[in-house]
């Protein structure tokens, strides 16, 4: 794999609009949410006021001179209570009005967290893992494992914060400073407007860090998945880099890949951590007004000193929603970053895709015409230049040449892995891109040069393609792949599971398990990339073989450099460099003196000497 199509990812406001969409997609958890924290601002105001009361009674029960206290909502005392009945009535209520608040404190996180973790994150996972299987062969070519890892884990999850941090608590934040700054401008306007008019500030400084800081997060992401593609890259290549004994050397390239991330994260931590304390000095400003033109209103008895007190603990209140801003601004560049990265694989275009009025292929076997075929993976130059090529119904034709030639290419092509850049592939006479994906690709066997396998039972991995085989099919497939015997010497048989990629299996006895699970679902076309690439001189006649019965009522198609195999062939097609250089029956072209007459001949001459395995074919005369 190459470098990330997708990066770098622009946070847009079209992604604002599509997160807030996430949110009313839940608007009903939501609402709750934001009720509850309606409820906790207010109890609190609550609990704020009736202390600024008692604090009041007890100050005109110890100095008539000083005016009685405001009671909320025309309600008063009874005449006959004293100060103390008061006093302790009101602490009574803010210790309820506590208990209250610490029930919906629960019900909130509760609710939130069965908002973003049960629903929101789960579905958004299973959107882009859906999408990501449908996505062509060309998106995997060009985007690396760790970006893809990423977008899946991490930006998920982080995009998950933008509700949960961003929608909920940006909007609790703001319904708690409207009902306090009600309040507050209720009890005393013009000390409201003084002690507030930092307000502006505190929202420049946020607006400009957001519009700053925005680069900077999108290299973090892009760095994170050198990280992560570091890390993959030395866990599916461990065999290689131990055989090679370089662990130092991609224990380096982890590390440099490692300390650009956190040179990175370190700048973007010096950038919030002069923000916050910036947002928390301006935000502080508030209480210095409040001590300086507070008191003078108290002291003139234009203001009492309870109110004077809910003031200070409502500012603080302020002060502690300003100070989370910092937080809520890192989370939303963070979510911005993330979502962007997200929906652009939700966005990225499939490329291969099923034309509107599709039709299936028909269930006999089929014949297989290219006509004029090109096709490039990128700005490199074609694959294939011009290929011509026609695959009569039930015949076995070999892709012969070295590794570079186009074999493995052309291959792609019949299942629509990739559609040609130029020319006509089709399937008894009808172009492939009329036939449903789905429907063709079910048609069609595949053996991949890669023997890839997954962590569960040999006989599941055989059964891949055909998930309702019985025990007697999936037995009989890995007979004809002389996977059979081998099988039955593993500790559970059939039942054995398979560590990831089949770790405890040998490169041939991957790659006949692949070879049976190609088999298994009898498939009318059958496409194998080197089935004996792994194998050793027995097995390998042993599989050859088996293909040769295989053959009866399919067509099959068969890339390989190996000699023995081209035995079976009805017409072998050699290829250089993308281009058919000859073509024809195995005798024929063994007469004609061309590249694969002379790979022939190397083979002969290596099993002579006991070589076994001759070299690739080439044009070039030997020397």
């Amino acid at each position: 794999m190459t470098s990330d199509p997708l990066a770098p990812a622009a946070a847009r406001p079209a992604g604002v609009l599509r997160l807030l969409g996430l949110s009313w997609a839940n608007k009903r958890e939501c609402a709750l949410a934001l009720l509850v924290q309606a409820a906790l601002v207010a109890l609190t105001i609550a609990g704020l006021g009736l202390s600024g009361r008692a604090i009041d009674v007890i100050r005109h029960a110890l100095d008539p001179r000083v005016p009685a206290p405001r009671w909320a909502f025309g309600w008063s005392p009874p005449p006959g209570w004293s100060p103390v009945n008061v006093v302790v009535l009101s602490g009574g209520l803010v210790f309820a009005l506590a208990l209250v608040r610490a029930a919906l404190n629960w019900l909130y996180a509760v609710s939130t967290g069965h908002l973003v973790q049960v629903k929101i994150v789960p579905k958004l996972r299973a959107e882009v893992y859906g999408k990501l299987q449908r996505l062509s062969f060309r998106f995997f070519d060009a985007t690396a494992s760790g970006a893809i890892i990423n977008r899946v884990t991490q930006d998920v999850q982080n995009v998950r914060a933008f509700v949960d941090q961003v929608v909920l608590q940006g909007l609790s934040m703001a319904m708690g400073l409207l009902l306090s700054v009600a309040y507050m401008a209720h009890t005393h306007g013009p000390l409201t407007l003084a002690c507030l008019a930092s307000a502006p500030l505190v929202a420049l400084t946020s607006l400009r860090f957001s519009r700053a800081s925005r680069p900077a997060y999108e290299q973090a992401r892009a760095l994170l998945d050198r990280v992560v593609t570091a890390m993959a890259e030395t866990v599916q290549g461990i065999a290689v880099v131990k055989g090679f004994a370089r662990e130092r050397e991609r224990a380096q390239v982890f590390k440099t890949a490692h300390l650009e991330l956190r040179h990175q994260q370190f700048r973007l931590f010096r950038e919030v951590s002069r923000f916050a304390p910036s947002i928390d000095l301006l935000s502080q400003l508030n209480l210095v007004v409040l001590l300086a033109y507070g008191g003078h209103l108290v002291a003139t008895n234009q203001v009492s000193l309870g109110e004077a007190i809910v003031f200070a603990g409502l500012l603080q209140q302020y002060a502690t929603a300003v100070a989370n801003v910092a937080a809520i601004v890192n989370s939303l560049q963070q979510s911005l970053i993330s979502a962007a990265r997200v929906f652009e694989v939700l966005d990225a275009e499939i490329e291969v895709r099923s034309p509107p009025c599709s039709r299936s292929p028909e269930p006999f076997t089929p014949q297989v015409d290219l006509e004029g075929v090109c096709f490039a993976y990128g700005c490199e130059g074609n694959a294939l230049e011009d290929v011509t090529l026609h695959v009569a119904a039930g015949s076995t034709v070999v892709l012969f040449g070295e590794t570079g030639s186009g074999k493995s290419t052309l291959l792609s092509l019949l299942p629509r892995f990739y559609d040609p850049s130029a020319g006509v592939v089709s399937l008894s006479g009808q172009d492939l891109r009329a036939y449903d994906v789905s429907d063709l690709r079910s048609r069609v066997g595949n053996m991949f040069q890669e023997s890839v396998l997954f962590s569960t039972s040999v006989a599941d991995n055989i059964a891949f393609g055909a998930p309702s085989a019985s025990a007697a099919e999936i037995e009989r497939a890995a007979r004809l792949a002389a996977a059979d015997a081998f099988i039955r010497q593993l500790p559970s048989g059939y039942e054995t599971c398979l560590e990831e990629g089949g770790q405890n299996l040998s490169g041939g006895q991957r790659q006949r398990l692949a070879l049976a699970r190609a088999l298994l679902p009898g498939p009318a076309l059958l496409l194998l990339d080197d089935p004996t690439a792994a194998l050793d001189a027995a097995t390998e006649a042993q599989v050859i073989s088996a293909l040769a019965s295989a053959k009866q009522g399919r067509t099959m198609l068969i890339a390989t450099h190996r000699i023995p195999v081209c035995e079976i062939a009805d017409l072998i097609v050699v290829l250089e460099r993308g281009r058919i250089v000859e073509q024809g029956p195995p005798d024929a072209l063994a007469r004609a003196q061309g590249p694969y007459a002379r790979a022939l001949q190397l083979h002969q001459d290596a099993v002579a000497s006991g070589a076994g395995r001759a070299p690739a074919p080439s044009s070039e005369e030997p020397a």
